[in-house]
This record gives structure tokens, sequence and C-alpha cells, in this order.
């Protein structure tokens, strides 16, 4: 009894590694510079295509990350092709509902998208914390707004992982469905740029002396509450 249940449990971890293999395989690099590497994963149920973003750059003070997600005016100094954010509910400080609008390049009409951010923290029990920011698309969160299109359908991820001395993996992943006319290659390029152009202001951005010292103890990464070199945040 105990060696078929063994062998059970043996073809399953088989299996989901096979899965894991194969969900990595799906991700083709499509773009590789100035240390940010873009890949692309197509779903033959959709005419779009999914982007990820990855780079790895120095990062001292993690929480200047989370500094920088709660000033909603600097988005569009980084997230590409974001014109405003705002935070309009939360229900606690890692669940928040944002709308952004966008600008696109003319004859393209701007858009907005109405999501729910829900962070979560990952811990692997060997300091790695990781921590995600899910964009999960809620359009009918908000009134109807005639001066855009809503997109219809909106998910992104942005993922931060400390990898030890000092050193940070970011992760930026995006696939939506513009809303209107645009053709897909158009909305596909669109799609493509955004990772790299994101992360490459972010993790300038970041360092800015107006995100350093902060400290928030709804995420308590590594260094542990009340850290007494810094401020308490949002």
């Amino acid at each position: 009894m105990e060696r078929s249940i063994l062998s059970v449990f043996l073809v399953l971890l088989l299996a989901i590694s096979a899965q894991t293999r194969a969900a990595d395989e799906d991700w083709k690099l499509v773009s590789d510079r100035n240390g940010i590497q873009v890949y692309m994963k197509h779903n033959d149920n959709s005419r779009l295509k999914t982007f990820r973003g990855v780079t790895r750059f120095e990062l001292k003070d993690e929480y200047s990350l989370v500094a920088l997600l709660n000033d909603y005016p600097s988005y569009p100094k980084w997230l590409h092709f974001v014109d405003s954010a705002e935070e309009f509910r939360r229900t606690s400080p890692l669940k928040r509902w944002l709308r952004f609008t966008t600008q696109l390049p003319w004859p393209l009409a701007d858009r907005e998208a109405v999501l729910e951010a829900d962070v979560k923290v990952i811990d692997d029990g060997k300091k790695n914390q990781q921590v995600v920011v899910n964009l999960i698309n809620q359009p009918d969160q908000l009134p109807p707004n005639n001066d855009y299109i809503r997109f219809p359908e909106m998910h992104g991820i942005l993922g931060f992982k400390r990898l030890g001395d000092d050193q940070v993996e970011m992760t930026y992943e995006l696939i939506l469905d513009p809303g209107g006319y645009i053709p897909a290659w158009i909305a596909n390029i669109l799609l493509r740029d955004a990772p790299y152009f994101t992360l490459e202001r972010l993790r300038r951005i970041v360092h800015k002396p107006e995100y350093q010292n902060h400290y928030y103890d709804y995420l308590d990464m590594l260094h542990g509450p009340g850290r007494p070199d810094t401020e308490p945040g949002n």
C-alpha cells in the first residue's frame, strides 16, 4: 500500500514538473537589451499576445518600491502609455481599486482601465521573499466615461523578488484587449513595448530621494517591524 501511494505521488510530481517546463517553453524571447529581457506568449484563443519583461538591478531598500507604487501622480513617469492613475477604493492596503487613463498615438482614441490591485507576499523560506501585484480587470466598478474607451479585457502582473547582495528581480507582464477598432498587429506592437519601457524607467525612478527610508508594516519584508531609521507609510 505504501509503495502504491509513493508511486502515485511520484507520478504527480513528474506531471507537475512537465507542465511547468511546458509553460516556461511557451515564452519566447523577443528582445534582450539594456539588461531587460522581453518575452512573448501567444494563446490560440486570443488575437493578442501576452508580453513579459524581466530585469535585475541593485536596490538596497525594497520599501522604496512600495513608496513609488503608492505615489499615483508619478505613474505617468514610468508606467508606459499611462497618462494618469488614481485610487478610488480600498478594503485594505493590500487590496485596492484603481483607475488608469492612457494616451495612445493618433488616430487611436484614449483608453481607460478600471482594475483591482491585489498584493501577495510569497515567502519561499529562504528569505527570498517575492511581492506580486496582480492587476485584475474590473470594468464595471465605475460608471462609463464618454471621454474614454474602457479596456474590455486587461490583466497585469508586477512582481518583485529579492535575490541577495542588494540585487532584485522585477517582472512586468501585460495582456489586454484595447477595445474599439485597433488592428491586432498595432495592439501587439504597443504591448511589446510596454514591459521594456516600464521596467527601464522604474529602475531609475525608484532610486529618487523621495522614495527612500520609508517603512510599511503591511509589507514586512526582511527587515522586520519597527525600523527606527525609516518613516511610516500609507
